[in-house]
Formats: C-alpha cells, sequence, structure tokens
C-alpha cells in the first residue's frame, strides 16, 4: 500500500494553558519545523518539569523589541483574480462560503476569504504518486532551493522579510510482495521560507514551494499574517525567561518527566494562523532540548511571551 507522507499546511494549533498562557501545541520530534513557522500538529499536553539545566551559555538580547500590530487581510474576488493572475490563471472563479478556487489543468488555485491562506497546486502529482516523481528524477536539495527562490521571485510572491530556512521531504513506498521489503517509488522536496521581522523569525508566519521530479512545481502554499509596528516595550532576560519556564512547564511526549536539558533559545515572534483573534506579535523566547524521564529521554519544546506588560500569553 502506498503512503505519501506530505504535510497539508502552514498550520499552528494552539493550546490554552491555565486560563493565562498559550500554547503551540505539535509533534515535539518535528518542532524545528514550527520554529521555522511551517507545520504544527498534535495535540501533545504541558507538562510540569521539577529541574530545568543548561547545557549552552544565554545568548545575549536586548533589553527592549519591538511590538507588531496584527492586520487583518479579509480577501475579495478580486484580491483572489490578481492573486491567481500570478500563477497564470485567470478564471473563472468558483466561490464557497470559505474559499475562492480557480482551476486550470493541471494545477488548482485556492485561496481563504478570511485568512487569505493560499494554496496552488498540481492535484494528481502532489496527492498522488506519478512515475515523474521517482527519487532518480529529482533535482538536488540545492538544485531544489534555486528553483523554488526562483519561482516565488519572478512570479512576485515572495513576502517581504521572508528567508530560507530549509528542506523537506515528502516520501512514498510500496510492499513487494515477494518479500515484503518496502521500496521506495515517490519523493518530492519542499522548500521552506520563514517570515521575520525586527531580524527575528516569526514562527507561523511561512510560505513552502514543493519541487518534484525534474524541477517541476508541485505545490505553493502561504500562511501569513500580516502585522505592522507599534511600540517598543522592555522584555525579559533569557535568564528571567528561563525562570518562567519553570513555572509553565514543556511541551513533550515524555511521561512523567524528570529533568529538562535546553539546548537552543532564541527570540523571535509566534504569530497563530490569520483569523484568530491575535492583536499583537509580542517577542517570544523559544527554549527547546531534552528531557529525561521515567522510561527513557525525549525533546522538549516551549514558546515563553517575553513582553510582560502585555501580559502572560502569546496574544
Amino acid at each position: 500500500m502506498t503512503q505519501k507522507q506530505i504535510a497539508i499546511g502552514l498550520i499552528v494549533l494552539l493550546l490554552i494553558i491555565g486560563g493565562t498562557t498559550l500554547l503551540p501545541v505539535e509533534y515535539p520530534q518535528a518542532d524545528e519545523d514550527v520554529h521555522r513557522g511551517i507545520e504544527v500538529a498534535g495535540p501533545y499536553g504541558v507538562q510540569n518539569i521539577p529541574e530545568v539545566t543548561l547545557d549552552i551559555a544565554l545568548p545575549r538580547y536586548p533589553e527592549k523589541a519591538m511590538v507588531y500590530r496584527t492586520v487583518d487581510t479579509p480577501v475579495s474576488k478580486e484580491d483572489a483574480l490578481k492573486m491567481a493572475k500570478k500563477f497564470g490563471m485567470s478564471g473563472p472563479l468558483e466561490e464557497d462560503e470559505i474559499n475562492y478556487v480557480i482551476k486550470k489543468d493541471p494545477y488548482t488555485f485556492e485561496i481563504e476569504k478570511e485568512t487569505a491562506y493560499m494554496t496552488y497546486t498540481w492535484e494528481k502529482r502532489w496527492s498522488g504518486v506519478d512515475p515523474r516523481d521517482s527519487p532518480e528524477n529529482l533535482p538536488t536539495d540545492e538544485e531544489a532551493r534555486k528553483i523554488a527562490g526562483t519561482f516565488l521571485i519572478s512570479h512576485d510572491l515572495m513576502p517581504e522579510g521572508a528567508v530560507y530556512s530549509g528542506v523537506t521531504h515528502g516520501e512514498g513506498f510500496f510492499l513487494n510482495s515477494t518479500d515484503e521489503t518496502s521500496i521506495q517509488n515517490y519523493k518530492d522536496i519542499k522548500v521552506l521560507f520563514t517570515g521575520t521581522l525586527s531580524n527575528l523569525s516569526v514562527a507561523g508566519n511561512g510560505i513552502y514551494v514543493t519541487v518534484g521530479g525534474d524541477g517541476d512545481i508541485l505545490k505553493v502554499a502561504k500562511r501569513w499574517r500580516e502585522a505592522e509596528p507599534y511600540k517598543e516595550f522592555e522584555i525579559l532576560s533569557p535568564g528571567e525567561a528561563i525562570e518562567e519556564l519553570k513555572q509553565t512547564g514543556i511541551v513533550t511526549t515524555m511521561n512523567s518527566p524528570q529533568k529538562a536539558t535546553v539546548d537552543e533559545i532564541k527570540l523571535c515572534y509566534y504569530a497563530s494562523p490569520p483569523g484568530d483573534k491575535q492583536p499583537y506579535l509580542k517577542p517570544t523566547y523559544y527554549f527547546h532540548g531534552t528531557v529525561e524521564g521515567e522510561k527513557g529521554t525525549g525533546t522538549f519544546f516551549q514558546y515563553v511571551p517575553a513582553a510582560p506588560e502585555l501580559g502572560k500569553g502569546v496574544y
């Protein structure tokens, strides 16, 4: 049986913990993708941690950082047609309660009315298995990066502030009936770009391009919360954020975690999906590391809002 392992969106899910802190929920095994602003899934809950230690030196950040005010971006029919035109698509325009859709074989363009979440997809190849997308037909990761960047720039689709953040791979296998071994018969390369504000990454803002065999574009997806500068606020130091982390707890699959060791601390912004009521993008500390429990070790992550004057939630 064929299984295609491709992420389907740029969705950030939030879990309200204790009525005070809003926390992302995801598979911790892939939390680096979330930090780049791409995939989130789950859910896994927040767990208390008796001990937190550091495996790195504390980074140094300014005492103040800019807070951004979010800007709603509802999409009209005219907006949808303008965006579709960038892909060489002109209609007819279909409409339902949520989306505008244009189909022009082999691609389908969709954009959500409320959130502006946009996809451009070669459905038969992205959602199935095509011989053109066997592993030997793929470009290298670096070639795919250039193909994706060139496509976005040449089609006026690269958002302001977007930076390259890495690649992931979708893969498909079938079971050899003779010896029941798995044989790979599908692969693609997803090139990820993340948003930045004030030279800090924006977890939750992202655009990706899926590149298939012969460098063909199989999918483009964009989820991006627009924002404008509001004003600077004093922020927590990394050491103060660690103390907040001890109070908040960590997100992990580990049962009964006993000790967390931080191996990464980054100051970033956290953007929930457009359409959510998030008035501000606040500077937020991202923590990642390893965790020890009764039955082994695992990984954890957490986001700790850094502007206490605006409250403890990432909203």
